[in-house]
This record gives C-alpha cells, sequence and structure tokens, in this order.
C-alpha cells in the first residue's frame, strides 16, 4: 500500500550505558543500527571494541549447536509443530539455568566424543577379531620368535594353488609347512625355515602368490587374543548403551540449551551491533533509521537513560530503507517484490495490486479445482500444524490465497484433476455425462480451454492488457502526485486512446455492428495523431519533437511484445490440463480386480503430485516474470534496502522478560 516514511535517528550516550540501549532498541524491534559516521569535524573518531566479548560469544555459541542436534536425537518430545518456548531470559541467566545449560552442551560434546572413540575401537577390534579367525587353529604364540637359526612366519597362498603339489614344493624347498586353515579366501600356512636362506625363500614365496600376514606381537594364541577382544568388545558395547542412557538423560535439558542458543545469538547481535557506534573518551555514538510511527516508542525508550537523541527527516543524500506497510492480505506477497527488489525510498509499493493481478493470473495458469483446493488445504493446515516462522507462514498464506483462486478458475474452466470425473463417468456410467453435473465436470461453469483454445488466448491477452494498462496508469498517478501532469497527458493517454482504438476494432471483428462503423478506426487514428504529437511536448526544436514521437509510435513495438508474452497463461493453463487428462487415460486403463484398482490409485496419486509440484513451480516463476517484467516495466523504481531492525533472536524460544516486547 505505501512505503513507511522513516526518521533518522542519532544518540549520544556515556559508553557504560552502550550495551543496555543497544539491547532495549533491539527489544523495541523498530531500530536499524548503522555504521555511524565516525567523522566529527576534523576528527576522526573509533569505533567501539567487542572482539573479545565476541570470541567468547562465538565459542559457546559452536559448542551449543553442535549440542543441540545431538540431544535432539535423544529427546522424548518430538513433533511436525515448530515448539515456541516462553521464557524470561533475565530470570534465566541470574538463576544459574544459563550457565547449567552451557555445562549440558559441554558435557554433551564430551559424550559425543566417547562414543566416536568407543565406535572407532570396537572397529578396531572386530577388524583385529575378523583377521584372527582363520588361525585359531594355530596353537604357536603369536610372538613366537623362531630359534637362533630358524623363523615362523604365517601368511596365505591362492586358493586356486594344489595343496598336495604346494606342499611337495615346499618341502623340496627346505621350508617346513604347516596348514592351519582352506577355504574360499585362500590356504593359510605357518611356514619355518632357516634365517639363512631367508632372502632366497621370500623370492619362492612371492612366486607362489604368498601373501606375508601381520598379526599382533602378543605372548598369547590367536584364539586366546580373540577371546579377549571379544571380551573387550562386549565391554565397549555395554559401555556404548549406558552412555545412550546418559544421552537420553541430558536430552532432558534441551529445551534449556536452545533458550541459551537465542540467548547468545541475541548476545552476539548485540556485541555486533555495539561495534557500528562511533567512540570517543566517554561517550558513544548510535546512527540508525526509526519509522515515524515509531518514533515515540523510540524516544520514551530512550528518556530511560543519560543520553541526547535527534529525530530528523532524511536529507535527498540519504539513502533510508524501505519499510512496506500493507494489510494482512497483501503483506503476504511482499516477498515476492523481495525476490525482485524493493521499490526505492519515497516511491510507489505496489504490492496491493500486485497481489490481486498475482493470484488472477496464478489462478489462470494453474486453473484446475481439485489441485487448487488441495493447495489450499495443504498450506492453511501447514500453517496451523506446524506453527512455523513468520516468513514461512507468510509464504504458505500466499499459495493458499492462490489455490483459492486456482480453485475457483478451475470450476470455471471444466478443470477437476483434470477430467478425473468425467473419466470415472465413462467408466462407471456413462449417461451421467449428458446430466447438468456431468456438463459443468466436462466444460466447467464458462469453457473449457482444451476444447475452446482460441476464446481461453483471447482471455489470456485480455487479462494481460489490462495488467499492462494498470502499470500505466499508476505511472500516470505517480507522475500527477509529482506535479508533472502534462508529461502524464502527453505520455501515457495518447496511448489509452489508440488501445481504446484497437481494442473497438477487434470487438467489431468479433461482434459485427457492435460498434459503429468507422468509429474504431477514427479512435485509433486519433491515438496514433496524439502519440506523434504529444510525445514529443517540452523539446527544444522540432527535429527533436518528430524524433521523439516518431519513437512514442515504434514504442508500441514494446507493448505488443509485452502483450504477447500474457500467452504464457495459455501455454501454462492447458499444459497442467493436458498432461492431468493423460493421467487419467492412463490410470483407466488398469480398473480391473484389486491389483488393477491398487495400481490405478499409485498412478492417480503418483501421477497428479509430481503434475502438481511441477506446475506449481512453473506457475510460480511465470505469475512472478509477468509482474517483474510487463507490469513493473511501466512504473516501477527499484534499488531500495529492505528494513532490517535490529532484533532479538527467537529461533526456539520468546523472550517474556518485562519490556522485552
Amino acid at each position: 500500500m505505501s512505503v513507511s516514511k522513516m526518521k533518522r535517528l542519532t544518540v549520544f550516550a556515556f559508553r557504560k550505558d552502550a550495551d543496555r540501549i543497544v539491547r532495549k532498541l533491539m527489544n523495541l524491534r523498530c531500530v536499524e543500527v548503522r555504521q555511524a559516521d565516525s567523522e566529527r569535524g576534523e576528527e576522526v573518531l573509533p569505533y567501539l571494541k567487542a572482539e573479545s566479548e565476541l570470541a567468547q560469544i562465538n565459542r559457546n555459541l559452536l559448542q551449543i549447536r553442535q549440542a543441540i542436534p545431538i540431544l535432539a536425537k535423544y529427546c522424548r518430545k518430538k513433533g511436525l509443530a515448530r515448539r515456541v518456548l516462553h521464557v524470561n531470559r533475565e530470570q534465566f541467566v541470574n538463576s544459574g539455568r544459563a550457565a547449567a545449560a552451557l555445562e549440558l552442551a559441554g558435557r554433551t560434546l564430551e559424550l559425543q566424543n566417547s562414543q566416536k572413540e568407543n565406535e572407532a575401537r570396537q572397529g578396531e577390534l572386530r577388524s583385529l577379531c575378523e583377521a584372527l579367525s582363520p588361525w585359531i587353529g594355530y596353537e604357536t604364540l603369536l610372538n613366537d620368535p623362531g630359534t637362533q637359526k630358524t623363523i615362523t612366519i604365517l601368511g596365505t597362498f591362492p586358493p586356486t594353488v594344489d595343496s598336495v603339489l604346494l606342499q611337495s614344493q615346499l618341502d623340496e624347498a627346505g621350508i617346513a609347512g604347516e596348514p592351519v586353515k582352506t577355504d574360499e579366501t585362500g590356504i593359510y600356512f605357518a611356514l619355518t625355515f632357516l634365517r639363512a636362506e631367508e632372502n632366497e625363500i621370500n623370492t619362492f614365496l612371492v612366486g607362489k602368490g604368498f601373501q606375508k600376514v601381520d598379526l599382533p606381537k602378543k605372548e598369547t594364541t590367536a584364539r586366546e587374543l580373540q577371546a579377549r577382544l571379544t571380551k573387550e568388545i562386549a565391554g565397549l558395547e555395554q559401555q556404548f548403551r549406558q552412555n545412550e542412557e546418559r544421552f537420553a538423560k541430558l536430552a532432558e535439558g534441551k529445551d534449556d540449551v536452545e533458550i541459551l542458543s537465542d540467548i547468545e545469538e541475541t548476545n552476539r547481535t548485540a556485541a555486533e551491533l555495539k561495534q557500528r557506534l562511533a567512540q570517543t573518551e566517554h561517550c558513544v555514538i548510535l546512527d540508525g533509521w526509526v519509522p515515524a510511527s515509531m518514533e515515540k516508542t523510540v524516544a520514551e525508550a530512550l528518556d530511560a537513560f543519560e543520553c541526547a537523541y535527534e529525530t530528523e527527516d532524511p536529507t535527498p543524500e540519504d539513502e533510508p530503507p524501505v519499510l512496506l506497510r500493507n494489510n494482512w492480505f497483501a503483506a503476504n506477497f511482499e516477498w515476492v517484490i523481495g525476490m525482485y527488489s524493493y521499490p526505492r525510498y519515497g516511491t510507489f509499493d505496489p504490492t496491493f495490486i500486485m497481489s490481486i493481478f498475482y493470484m488472477i493470473i496464478f489462478g489462470l495458469m494453474f486453473a484446475d479445482f481439485g489441485y487448487g483446493l488441495l493447495l489450499s488445504v495443504l498450506c492453511f493446515a501447514g500453517i496451523k500444524i506446524l506453527n512455523p516462522r513468520a516468513s514461512m507462514k507468510r509464504m504458505l498464506m500466499m499459495f493458499g490465497f492462490c489455490g483459492i483462486s486456482s480453485a475457483l478458475m478451475g470450476a470455471i474452466f471444466g478443470g477437476w484433476f483434470g477430467n478425473l470425473p468425467v473419466a470415472i463417468m465413462e467408466q462407471v456410467a456413462p449417461n451421467a455425462i449428458n446430466s447438468t453435473a456431468g456438463h459443468i465436470f466436462a466444460s466447467g461453469l464458462w469453457f473449457n480451454p482444451l476444447d475452446d483454445p482460441m476464446t481461453f488466448l483471447v482471455l489470456s491477452l485480455g487479462v494481460g492488457a489490462i495488467h499492462i494498462i494498470a502499470g500505466m496508469a499508476i505511472k500516470f498517478v505517480v507522475l500527477c502526485k509529482e506535479k508533472h501532469a502534462l508529461e502524464a497527458i502527453c505520455t501515457i493517454l495518447p496511448y489509452w486512446v489508440l488501445f481504446a482504438g484497437l481494442g473497438m476494432l477487434v470487438v467489431g471483428i468479433a461482434k459485427p455492428g457492435l460498434i459503429p462503423s468507422g468509429v474504431a478506426q477514427w479512435v485509433s487514428i486519433a491515438g496514433a495523431a496524439m502519440i506523434l504529437l504529444l510525445n514529443g511536448v517540452g523539446q527544444k526544436s522540432f527535429f527533436q519533437w518528430l524524433i521523439k514521437g516518431l519513437g512514442g509510435l515504434y514504442g508500441l513495438i514494446s507493448y505488443a511484445s509485452d502483450l504477447l508474452s500474457y500467452s504464457r497463461i495459455l501455454a501454462l493453463g492447458m499444459v497442467a490440463g493436458v498432461i492431468a487428462k493423460v493421467i487419467n487415460m492412463i490410470t483407466a486403463m488398469g480398473t480391473t480386480g484389486p491389483i488393477g484398482f491398487l495400481l490405478m490409485l499409485i498412478i492417480l496419486i503418483l501421477g497428479h503430485g509430481l503434475n502438481i509440484a511441477i506446475n506449481i513451480l512453473g506457475t510460480f516463476v511465470h505469475a512472478a516474470r509477468l509482474q517483474y517484467i510487463e507490469f513493473f516495466g511501466k512504473f516501477y523504481e527499484d534499488g531500495g534496502e529492505p528494513f532490517n531492525p535490529a532484533l532479538p533472536t527467537e529461533e526456539y524460544s520468546e523472550d517474556m522478560t518485562e519490556g522485552s516486547n
């Protein structure tokens, strides 16, 4: 509806009050703190330091952020809805709960590290047990050093080797081979040979595919070591289970850790804001912006401190932030404006008008009663069940309203999950198609775009023409308010006359005799002449005036191009219906028997679900594009920076401390 008027705020306060003032302004939620102007005459003031405070806060936050998802895993309080805790943060800190929550986060991370070490150790021991399994039958100690003249090694030969032939070859090479086990992975041997022949024998063994196995050099057999390791694994498993129980106990304090997260995030915001304050030896200087409507509230809050402050209107050199003020309906569409760019401060806010057109165009592109109703129900139910944050709530509200528009357009143009009722009638009760209900399901309350695409194209272009003219009308009003009424009359009004004439020509062709003969032609000629003659008013020379007028006529090409862009309403409006109709046709092929019925339901749900998802995305993008290019292009002045007030963090909790809201 409008862009809020902003006031520049400057505060001079004692350094000792800097933290309390910043936090008070944060709780007001209506002050954007900017980098203070450090140049005061010839002196350049330094900024307030808060590095050590920030470092401690960041250390705390690192622990807290890592602990919360761990605790959430073991928390019994789970659900889809976002839980918001109400707490007096001042009492929370003063009572020691904040310190206890930080300690709990630390213990959670320590326990998590212990669990990771436990799992790593278990994995290591299990791997070792697996390596020992083939050697259970080997009764010699694993650390057997051999004798002064002999050495024993363990290893495997490939499973493809003939064991009888291998044994004879080992004997010939002077190797005492003790087979331990044979399986699909290989033949396990303990080999004893002379130390003096080690190099020659190693060469021989490599040629036979021998792979040496290194087991722990323990004064025990493989069987005894495996039993010992198995016992250790059991102990680690028990310890792991006990730690899981400790996690469940710690998770009871998850709420406090989440509250502490909000408190520390708020502390960090306050510390970062303080770094924007210029300082002298005893004072600080705060610069910011506040909506004019909140000026009195801010003044009352600052009066509680020993400080001096002033508010003033922005100068032409200033770039105030932009705060949009819209009614409950249009406010849900502000984020669509934000995806493009906020209007420049002091210019027209088109959110309300855009929201009406966006909803209508979205409905035409996504014209299906079933799809629209489902979209609305899901969005409004999501708001009720999930309790989302404000930004998500606005998005869901917007799509909910667009779903209502889609449902209405679907009823008008015969979209009921495509042609699902008709497809069912054809299978179950063919005669019902000729009834009144059958006619409404088949053709809608007006007509079906799949049966009459040209009428739908004309309707789409008609909506586009109204949309474009509305944009021009906004520009006309803006120019008049800026005391440029002559420019508005000379550069916009002639196009309307020409458009009126062209509209009469179209109506005359569609409905002969409805428009008196020759009127449409003369109105069109008058409009073209007005563009040629008036577009150059104010130019210094006849040549400039003529060029400007011809340029105005040439601009008709741009308007024609903009108008044709609205043919995408036809394309998107039909594609969802065609795909839905195909899904219904495929579904109808498998309606025989229980298996066929089950297959029909699967195809129906998956097909329509995918069709809805794809077309919602396409409709959202193209409906927005028509606003950004065709509508905004006629009047919009972008480049505004959204108003970003300093706020306390309330991701998990709301502060109920007196004066915080």
